[in-house]
């Protein structure tokens, strides 16, 4: 509504922003959480950058709100303040010579008054259960700054009435507009996604620091699907790695692999032992290194990369079924070795 239009153009721009900053700023994953930090000062160049937002009701008030400023960062409240300034005129309920003189330029229509004054919004921002970013503004003070005219006067005429209308133009409705704002920033975090989950903010009067758990390893593509959980006719696909080398070999055989020393690293998902309606074979090729599984019957250019055929590891589904879920495939960057699991993120390896 146009009520929500000056909190949600105000707001936006920041936050989108802000997320970019995220994705394109990201520290080297480590052992410890990778942390962006926003400085005060960055985060007011933001904040004093956004243009002036314009907003109107038709027949009852417009205006804009401009003069955006970062005011603090509360590190007890976990939040960062945004003052911005809103001005305006509005149609009182009941318009007479007692308002006042008309707007310069329009001699007909007196009952057109000025406002101005001042807001200062709070935004808090804190991890979802889906691990991506939140962000939650709540209004924190609405200060009228300047009435024209005789102001104590129209004041008292207005009453609650200007009040609640300042409130609603400024407020809106923080429900609806925390929806629209997160899913905006599920969209744009979806690349983040991939590699980690947001887990923490941590306030401090001069920054604030976004604090991702991410993953080394890089995304290389869905192996096929299979089921997080034992169902009819499936089998466990068991994971074993070679601490050696760290390596993993993947097998419907609950036995250690003959080759090399593995250690078991328990069940990666459940497969099927035999061909099922709409399953393809996963193959298996390896080399001295390491095994990749594909489910491309030649292989790709993996016979030319050293690989050799190594039967059949299993069956799955090509393409996603009522119950499955993906079977990722990760590549270690610095290694090359690859890592296959149902996790999203790796598995947090690190």
């Amino acid at each position: 509504s146009s009520m929500n239009a000056p909190r949600t153009r105000l707001i936006r721009p920041l936050l989108a922003t802000l997320l970019m900053a995220v994705v394109l700023k990201p520290a080297p994953a480590s052992s410890a959480p990778a942390e962006v930090k926003l400085e005060r000062d960055y985060l007011a160049s933001l904040v004093e950058k956004l243009p002036p937002c314009p907003f109107q009701k038709e027949g009852h008030y417009r205006g804009k709100v401009d003069n955006c400023r970062l005011a603090g960062i509360d590190a007890a409240s976990r939040r960062f303040l945004v003052a911005c300034q809103v001005e305006g005129e509005f149609r009182p309920p009941i318009a007479g010579t007692l308002l006042g003189r008309p707007a310069r330029g329009e001699p007909d229509r007196a009952d057109w008054k000025a406002f101005r004054f001042d807001v200062k919004a709070a935004v808090g921002i804190e991890p979802g259960n889906d691990g991506t970013p939140r962000f939650r503004v709540e209004v924190e003070e609405i200060k009228k700054r300047e009435l024209e005219g005789v102001a104590g006067t129209l004041a008292r005429f207005l009453g609650r009435y200007f009040d609640e209308m300042v409130t609603k133009i400024a407020a809106g409705k923080a429900s609806m507009l925390s929806a629209k704002l997160n899913a905006e920033l599920v969209k744009r975090v979806a690349l983040f996604q991939q590699y980690g989950v947001f887990c923490g903010i941590r306030y401090e009067a001069d920054q604030i620091v976004l604090q991702f758990d991410l993953t080394r390893l890089r995304y290389e593509g869905i192996a096929g699907h299979v089921y997080a959980a034992a169902t009819p006719e499936t089998v466990p696909f068991y994971r074993w790695v070679q601490p050696r080398r760290g390596s993993h070999f993947y097998t419907i055989s609950p036995s250690e692999p003959a080759r090399g020393i593995h250690e078991s690293e328990g069940v990666a998902c459940h497969v099927f032992d035999r061909p099922r309606p709409q399953t393809v074979p996963l193959y298996r090729w390896t080399s001295p290194r390491e095994p990749i599984y594909t489910t491309d019957p030649s292989g790709g250019v993996l016979g030319r990369m050293g690989y050799r055929f190594d039967g059949i590891a299993c069956h799955l589904f090509p393409t996603q079924q009522p119950g499955t879920v993906p079977l990722y495939r990760f590549v270690d960057p610095r290694s090359g070795l690859h890592f296959y699991t149902t996790h999203p993120h790796a598995e947090f390896a690190k």
